[in-house]
């Protein structure tokens, strides 16, 4: 339970963003209910979580993000992954903008924090997602964001674990998952939910 009100808190850091967060039943070879796709008013993405973790929405509501993935029967994971979506607007018109905000929000809520850039990971169709780490944040934890930039929205896809070295054990699945996404889904035939104003990742 302590970790779950870590996430919350994690949640919290990141400038709030409107957005419709659906989740898509996966078709023939989908896994086991894995796919997720997030809409806003800027587009949508789809992504697939890691071969045999599964997508908890229960947890992702509490966060307010769509889910939350992590191995199967594993709820109290060392290390769990999970997708949020920002809409570009004032004070994040860029992805500069929300990497600047990110980092200020950090620090006024983890004063002793650190940070480094992890560089890029190419994604399909040209795409890009631009890494930073955040270590010391939210009692000791580490997250890995993984920052995808479009014409009116980022795709955010986070990495939160209670150790630098789960953290960078999950590398392989976060690149696994990030290989998954797919920018402007459309969520036909599945039920839009409205979030009430997402905290943050």
């Amino acid at each position: 339970m302590k970790w779950i009100a870590a996430l919350i808190i994690a949640a919290a850091l990141i400038p709030p963003a409107l957005s419709r967060q659906t989740s898509q039943k996966p078709g023939a070879g989908g896994g086991q209910n894995r796919v997720v796709i997030l809409q806003s008013d800027g587009g949508s993405f789809l992504i697939e979580g890691p071969q045999d973790w599964i997508a908890d929405r229960k947890v992702g509501r509490r966060l307010s993000v769509c889910c939350v993935f992590y191995p199967k029967g594993a709820w109290d994971a060392e290390t769990i992954i999970y997708p949020n979506i920002v809409t570009k607007g004032p004070g994040k018109k860029t992805l500069a903008e929300l990497m600047a905000s990110d980092l200020a929000r950090f620090r006024a809520e983890n004063p002793g924090m650190s940070y480094t850039d992890g560089g890029d990971i190419s994604l399909k169709d040209a795409r890009v997602a631009k890494l930073r780490y955040f270590h010391g944040v939210n009692d000791g934890s580490s997250e890995l964001v993984a920052y995808i930039d479009e014409q009116k929205i980022i795709a955010l896809v986070v990495v939160s674990s209670k150790s630098e070295k789960g953290l960078n054990d999950s590398l392989p699945s976060l690149r696994a998952v990030l290989q998954t996404y797919t920018y402007g889904v459309q969520a036909t035939n599945v039920k839009a939910l409205r979030s009430p104003s997402p905290p943050g990742h």
